[in-house]
Parts: structure tokens; C-alpha cells; sequence
């Protein structure tokens, strides 16, 4: 209880970092998506969406259920609500404020022609409510949806905690509650709440808090790396191959992304157990500003698909120079956050820490 669980903060920062390359991808999507910025569809490149989308943000709440276990039990309930609200709540409305806005001007821009300059389009942004993607010009959510779910899941996971009790790993209970949260997780896959898989993440959420926070669990479900990994790679090449470049097969594809689902979150749990529980100057950093990097790198992708768009960059060499421009520049302004105390708190970003819990 009294030293962070490293893996879990690498697999984070590795996880987050892969958004850069997952919205870049986006503006060439063919399944007919907007996004705030679209140029082709580009089969190869949409793949890479296909690919990461099942398991993706499943293992970002997963890992919140982790780190959420060894915050209640350090700060107790009262506390940890309390600091859910200011770590979450905090970047959230200033999101919705200060970023959002960003994105949703240049998707009005390129997709509807908007003439008014970014600050006019203010008047758009907070009068046009659609579906809340903001791909219209209209008000958004945009990224920091995760924040807002995540805001509510702690909260509901509170009350459900203090119902159920403590979980035993190996007793009967425990057996009862993995198999009901996780057949309860792949049935409720495609239920949306304002297009968000709310009740999944809220299942693999409480399996993070109740199960892999625990190491003797995580050491024994770690033992299974090679099958459940053969089995991901398997499940989300097959469904990245039928959605993207064969079409039809429904059911089979259905089965394929529930299956990369549950074999890529297992798969990737277990192959950090085993090689990632270290730290370091680099790794500390980036698991420090994780949050700092999810919240600026969108707006930064966009920025840079819009003005190389402009500049009359093809697809590719788009696409590519976005990569090689937003990594960096992401991490830069991460760094000039880190060492801000006061614009750090705004990005719900810790201080410089010692050994501590997650």
C-alpha cells in the first residue's frame, strides 16, 4: 500500500500515448464519420482505429479501477470523492471551455464552411446542441467525455463497494462477482448512454478495483501472457480484416470485436505485469502528465491536420507529418505544464511525487 504499482502507471502513460496516432487515423475513417476534420477514406489507416477501438478505452477505466482501489483505502471515501471531483473536475470544465471550443471551431471551418473568426464562433458553439460530438460546430464533449464518465463510475462504484464488501480473491464470493462483472461487460458492449459504453466501463472498472489491483491475482492472471495474447492478436486482426477491408459477416465480426475486447485488455494487463513494472526519470515523467497528455493532444491533432490541410499536404504525408509533429510538441507542452504549479492544477496533474500509491 505505501509504493505505486509501476506497471500500471507505464501501461497508462503507453496507453494514452497511442491517441495521437489513434485521432490522426480518424480523418480517414470509412465508416462515414465526420470527425472535426476529415480528407479520405484510406482502408490501411482507418485500420488502425479498428484495430485499437475495442480495447482501448476498456483498459483506460480498468486501470482507473486499479488505482482507484488503493486510493480508497488510503484516503477513505469522503476524501477520494472529494479528490475525483477537483483531479476530474477541475480539466473538465475548462475544457469544455478553453480546448473543446478549439475543435469545434475548425470542424465548423472545414465541414460547414464557418467565415467568423474563432472567438465569434463562441456564440455557435453554446447555442447549437445536437448530438454532442461537436463535428457540427456545436457544443462538445469532445475527449473529455472520459473525464465526465469517469467522474460519475467512481461515484457509482462507491455505493456498489460499500454494498458488496470486500471481495475475497479465491473465496466463492469473489468467483460469484468476476464472472457476473465480466459476462456483464461483453453483454452490455454495444449499450451506449449518449454513445459511450457507460456500463462496461463501469463492469471492467470495478473487475480493475476488485481483482488486478490485487498482485497475487495479477501475478497468477499474468501466467496466461501467451494464450491471451495469441488470442487478441488473433481477434482484433480478424475484426480490423472484416469491418475494414471485407465487409458483411456481422455476426462473425460482432464476436470478433467482442473477443479483441476481453482477450486485448486481458492480454495487455498481463504482458505489463511482466514487463513494465519498472520506473525511471522517463517513465516517472510521463506517468506524471498522462492526464496533461490526453487532454492537449487532440486539439494539437486537429490544429495540425487543419493548417498541413491547408498548406496542401496529401493524405499521407498529412497523416505522417502529423505524427512527427504532434508527438514531440505534445510532450513539450506537457513538460512547460509540469512545471507550472498553478496552470498544473487546471490539467489535473499531480506534483513531482515520492513513492507513493496510485
Amino acid at each position: 500500500m505505501n509504493k505505486r504499482i509501476h506497471y500500471i502507471d507505464n501501461l497508462r502513460w503507453l496507453t494514452v500515448s497511442l491517441l495521437v496516432l489513434y485521432h490522426a487515423a480518424m480523418a480517414y475513417n470509412t465508416w462515414n464519420e465526420a470527425n472535426y476534420i476529415f480528407f479520405d477514406e484510406v482502408r490501411p489507416i482507418a485500420a488502425i482505429v479498428s484495430f485499437i477501438s475495442p480495447w482501448f478505452m476498456p483498459l483506460m477505466f480498468l486501470l482507473a479501477g486499479v488505482s482507484a482501489r488503493y486510493s480508497l483505502q488510503k484516503r477513505g471515501y469522503g476524501t477520494f470523492i472529494k479528490e475525483r471531483f477537483i483531479r476530474l473536475g477541475i480539466p473538465f470544465v475548462s475544457g469544455l471551455l478553453v480546448i473543446d471550443p478549439i475543435m469545434s471551431y475548425i470542424a465548423d471551418v472545414s465541414h460547414n464552411g464557418y467565415g467568423g473568426n474563432f472567438f465569434e464562433h463562441y456564440g455557435v458553439y453554446f447555442t447549437r446542441f445536437t448530438d454532442l460530438s461537436g463535428y457540427d460546430g456545436g457544443f462538445t464533449l469532445g475527449h473529455f467525455w472520459f473525464l465526465g464518465v469517469l467522474i460519475i463510475i467512481s461515484l457509482l462504484s462507491c455505493v456498489i463497494i460499500k454494498l458488496i464488501g470486500n471481495v475475497d480473491e479465491s473465496g466463492t464470493k469473489a468467483v460469484i462477482v468476476g464472472v457476473v462483472l465480466t459476462i456483464a461487460a461483453a453483454a452490455m458492449f454495444d449499450i451506449d448512454i449518449l454513445g459511450k459504453r457507460v456500463p462496461t466501463y463501469l463492469c471492467v472498472y470495478l473487475l480493475g478495483y476488485y481483482f488486478f489491483s490485487q498482485p497475487s491475482f495479477a501475478k497468477s492472471f499474468a501466467k496466461f501472457r501467451i494464450p491471451l495474447t495469441l488470442a487478441f492478436l488473433a481477434a482484433g486482426i480478424a475484426n480490423t480484416a472484416i469491418f475494414i477491408f471485407i465487409g458483411g459477416l456481422g455476426t462473425l465480426n460482432t464476436v470478433c470485436n467482442y473477443a479483441a475486447f476481453l482477450f486485448g485488455v486481458g492480454a495487455l494487463m498481463a504482458i505489463a505485469h511482466d514487463h513494465l513494472d519498472f520506473t525511471g526519470r522517463f517513465s516517472g515523467f510521463n506517468a506524471r502528465v498522462s492526464y496533461v497528455f490526453y487532454i492537449l493532444h487532440y486539439p494539437l491533432v486537429v490544429l495540425c491536420q487543419y493548417f498541413l490541410g491547408r498548406a496542401g499536404q496529401g493524405s499521407i504525408a498529412n497523416f505522417v507529418l502529423t505524427l512527427v509533429i504532434c508527438y514531440p510538441l505534445t510532450f513539450a507542452l506537457c513538460a512547460a505544464v509540469d512545471k507550472s504549479r498553478y496552470i498544473r492544477v487546471l490539467f489535473g496533474s499531480k506534483a513531482k511525487r515520492k513513492e507513493q500509491v496510485n
